[in-house]
């Protein structure tokens, strides 16, 4: 025989803090999902025009793909260009270690250019002065990416 609920034990499913918490994993779990599909489409298409070799370009697209989605969506999306790197390069050439390796430095150098043009750069506003474009082109380009 079922028992109906209490009222405590029904407020406990109505309690705003649980919904916001709800709402706001699903928004994140969306952003890292729709990231990972933008940055495999692009990296794919991307490789379309490697001329040297199929896995190789001088300049990479995810890259610049990466730092915008940390600066503009937060670090949490840093799992988003994990899975996305991992997967454009174990479907192009590699095995699951250097896909690993890959997919790691690729993070890493999104979550520490993010992390260099957030500190000392001025963040999403570093366009806004000719000073700021100069402090991103050093520590997003020069600094992060090697």
């Amino acid at each position: 025989m079922a028992s109906v609920p209490t009222t405590s034990q029904t407020m406990r499913f109505s309690d705003p803090s649980l919904v916001r918490s709800f709402l706001r994993t699903n928004s994140s779990l969306r952003r890292i999902v729709g990231l990972i599909l933008v940055y495999f489409l692009v990296c794919k298409l991307a490789l379309l025009l490697a001329i040297v070799h199929r896995s190789a370009m001088a300049v990479w697209p995810g890259t610049g793909i990466a730092l915008a989605a940390i600066l503009l969506l937060g670090y949490e999306v840093w799992p988003g260009i994990f899975l996305g790197a991992f997967a454009v390069n174990l479907t192009t050439a590699g095995s699951i270690a250097s896909s690993f390796g890959i997919a790691f430095g690729n993070t890493l150098e999104a979550v520490l250019g993010a992390y260099l043009v957030i500190r000392f750069a001025n963040g999403r506003k570093v366009f806004h002065r000719a000073e700021g474009i100069f402090k991103f082109f050093l520590l997003a380009c020069v600094a992060a990416t090697p």
